[in-house]
């Protein structure tokens, strides 16, 4: 099982890699079965629902593979132990304008990610 300092440190890393873009090593933490939901997805894939790493990390380079800089600013993470649960808070200024998003992931006993949830705010 997870610990909270392991997530919290996992939060920072997560971030760090998505402002490197660093999609295949992001995707790696996902367990191969694992999925992710996003109600941006259904634009490119048809569906709120990516299953699969390789389908995910498909959807991931065709949806942010060509930004240049993220300046992905991690806001907030919190830790919940009894369910493995790690949400984190994020803001950036992306090209469709300032995002804020809140995000969910659930680990797996091996520490994978099996389920991921992104929801969508206003622009700060």
């Amino acid at each position: 099982m997870l610990t909270r300092q392991d997530a919290m440190a996992f939060a920072q890393q997560w971030a760090a890699n998505w402002n490197r873009l660093a999609i295949d090593t992001i995707v790696d933490h996902f367990a191969p079965e694992g999925e992710m939901r996003s109600p941006l997805a259904t634009k490119l894939a048809g569906s709120s629902t990516i299953k699969g790493r390789d389908a995910i990390r498909t959807y991931w380079h065709a949806a942010y593979g060509g930004l240049s800089e993220p300046h992905l600013t991690l806001e907030s993470a919190a830790w919940d132990g009894a369910l493995q649960r790690l949400t984190v808070w994020w803001s950036a200024p992306l090209p469709s304008g300032p995002t804020r998003a809140c995000e969910m992931m659930d680990f797996d006993a091996d520490h994978q990610i099996i389920r991921s949830e992104a929801y969508y705010g206003a622009g700060s």
